[in-house]
């Protein structure tokens, strides 16, 4: 039974701007070095939000090298640290990119950044892996890219900037999950269903 999201501002305006965001814990099973190595190199804009208890950021920033006033890095000055906010901070960004990434190297069992990028209807660029591979639908609300592969996640990046009308179609149909599937009431029902099944197995063994 998958998590469900409380949707404050149903149909929320959003505009798809030219960049990616990242939300998230800054470590390493969040294939976080594959993401900056994606983009180190790419003309296009990663935002990453979130923090590290390990100093596992300050390894991503080392890796990167350059910098430009304390938060931008990369070869093209293209990916910006924003550390630590609350989900109200969070909500501008998520209604201004032009897709989420969730590059996540471990088993993620229901990240919520994916869900929170659909009910911005935001496309989701995923790992091909775990539980994320049942949860974007590919063509139709992001795309996946191969576990850890550099070039495969920048062949999928690079398709998002390229086709940026499909890309929000593909969040808009995420949008239609969060009303539905999604949804507090798809939750209770599927949960009270579940209850009443095993109830009605219990007294099936006792008779």
């Amino acid at each position: 039974i998958p998590t469900f999201f409380n949707l404050k501002e149903h149909n929320p305006s959003v505009e798809y701007k030219p960049f990616v965001l990242f939300v998230g814990r800054i470590e390493k099973q969040k294939g976080l070095m594959t993401l900056v190595k994606a983009f180190e190199t790419l003309p296009y804009k990663l935002k990453i939000i979130g923090f590290s208890n390990d100093g596992y950021e300050d390894e991503l920033k080392k890796h990167l090298g350059t910098e430009d006033n304390g938060t931008t890095y990369g070869k093209n000055r293209n990916i910006e640290f924003l550390g630590k906010k609350s989900f109200e901070e969070i909500v501008p960004y998520l209604k201004t990119c032009l897709c989420t990434t969730v590059p996540s190297e471990w088993y993620d069992n229901f990240p919520n950044a994916l869900i929170e990028s659909y009910a911005f209807k935001k496309a989701v660029i995923a790992t091909n892996f775990g539980s994320l591979q049942y949860m974007v639908e590919e063509g139709k609300t992001g795309l996946k890219f191969k576990y850890a592969d550099l070039d495969d996640l920048r062949e999928k990046i690079c398709w998002m900037f390229e086709h940026t009308e499909e890309a929000k179609l593909m969040g808009e149909t995420g949008y239609e999950l969060v009303e539905t599937v999604y949804s507090p009431e798809a939750h209770y029902d599927t949960l009270m269903k579940l209850m009443t099944e095993v109830m009605a197995s219990k007294k099936s063994s006792k008779s």
